[in-house]
């Protein structure tokens, strides 16, 4: 999966931020601190959520069980009998593919957030990102809590960004053929056939099935964005130095071909659950 380019942070919404979202970007890092859920973030949430839910493929065909509403209660099925540490980890994922599609304008997810066999913990990457020129893929490791014994916002988002790096660097390395099976099965549901990428994606995917298969599995190969989820007083946020230096020396250790990552800051996880209870009710 070689690549020559970064994911793109899209000008447009560099320039102009997001209400209640404080955003920092540079080649390799994009930093978000979510101030408040204002009603610009709620509503890049409504206008993606079926395609973060479904993928992009299967939304668009307005299937009648996949509406907004039958949506909401699929997703809140899914979430209200979770552990709080698998929900902190289920809305870091939501709020990542929406700053993902508003954000970044050189990637498509390919991977719905909905499990497609069934409504346990996903078995695989947690995000799988394609460039738009159809030339590359990205493998997305999210991890997502409160602050670390240490009650540091940066240590913490450090700790969580190093565990992301761990724990692909171990997944991408082993000869496990699910992980890619599943990428190949999301990527399919994901992409319009109209994509003339699509078919490069999947070709990509099964390289690195084939090289799982064979026992050839290499970490080097693969790009990757590292994501951290911090849930925490956002008067202490982190800093943005703090996600480059990390970045920076995640790099010096050259166990992926690229590396991005990608930092958040909320106060609070409840308040996304909640709102998307709230638009169920008043549906």
């Amino acid at each position: 999966m070689i690549s020559m380019t970064y994911p793109r942070i899209s000008e447009e919404a560099g320039l102009k931020t997001i209400e209640g979202l404080i955003i920092n970007s540079g080649a390799d890092y994009l930093t978000c601190h979510v101030q408040l859920l204002t009603h610009e973030i709620k509503n890049c949430i409504r206008n993606h959520l079926q395609n973060i839910c479904y993928g992009t493929a299967l939304a668009e065909r307005g299937l009648s069980g996949q509406t907004y509403q039958r949506t909401l209660k699929a997703f809140r099925s899914r979430y209200t009998s979770k552990t709080d540490n698998i929900k902190k980890g289920m809305i870091g994922e939501l709020l990542t593919h929406v700053i993902i599609f508003e954000l970044f304008e050189n990637l498509e997810v390919v991977s719905p957030f909905f499990n497609m066999e069934e409504k346990s913990q996903r078995k695989g990457f947690d995000l799988i990102l394609a460039e738009a020129s159809g030339k590359d893929v990205w493998i997305t490791e999210v991890k997502s809590g409160a602050l670390n014994q240490t009650g540091c916002p940066d240590n913490s988002t450090r700790g969580f960004l190093n565990t992301a790096k761990s724990d692909l660097n171990r997944r991408l390395n082993e000869s496990e053929m699910t992980f890619w099976q599943n990428a190949i099965n999301s990527t399919n549901n994901s992409i319009l056939d109209c994509r003339d990428y699509k078919d490069v994606i999947i070709k990509i995917l099964d390289d690195e099935l084939v090289a799982a298969a064979d026992e050839k599995a290499n970490s080097e190969d693969n790009n990757v964005i590292l994501v951290s989820i911090l849930y925490s007083d956002i008067n202490n946020p982190f800093k943005s130095d703090t996600v480059i230096e990390t970045c920076s020396k995640i790099k010096e250790e050259a166990i992926f071909n690229k590396v991005f990552t990608l930092s958040i800051q909320k106060s609070t996880y409840e308040k996304v659950a909640h709102f998307l209870f709230e638009e169920e009710l008043d549906g």
